[in-house]
């Protein structure tokens, strides 16, 4: 099976939420190769949630919750980032503003 480089993915998922009117950037580049991939998306309400994607034990890819509860304020989610940052410096980060609370890697 032919993995998908993070850096190729990480674009058309900004290209496909840019169409799809998702306010997201790039807020941090990682490994273009193989780095992980961690949305940060905050509801615009005080409500911010962590996901991070994961290989299934089927081979595919699936996004997790990676916060104790799903919905957490500002102050946890960053401190949850910077924790996972400290592990893996090569991680990518995309923050996303959207009432709707969409991963912009679901509507690609």
């Amino acid at each position: 099976m032919t993995r998908v480089r993070s850096g190729v993915l990480v674009s058309a998922a900004l290209r496909c939420a840019n169409r799809a009117l998702i306010d997201c950037v790039l807020a941090r580049r990682g490994d273009a190769d193989a780095g992980a991939i961690f949305v940060h998306i905050d509801a615009l309400d005080g409500r911010h949630k962590l996901l991070a994607r994961t290989l299934n034990f089927e081979g595919q890819y699936e996004w997790h919750i990676i916060t104790n509860t799903e919905w957490v304020d500002a102050e946890v989610a960053s401190a949850r980032l910077a924790d996972e940052i400290k592990m893996d410096q090569d991680a990518f980060i995309i923050a996303v503003c959207d009432a709707q609370a969409r991963n912009p890697f679901d509507v690609m």
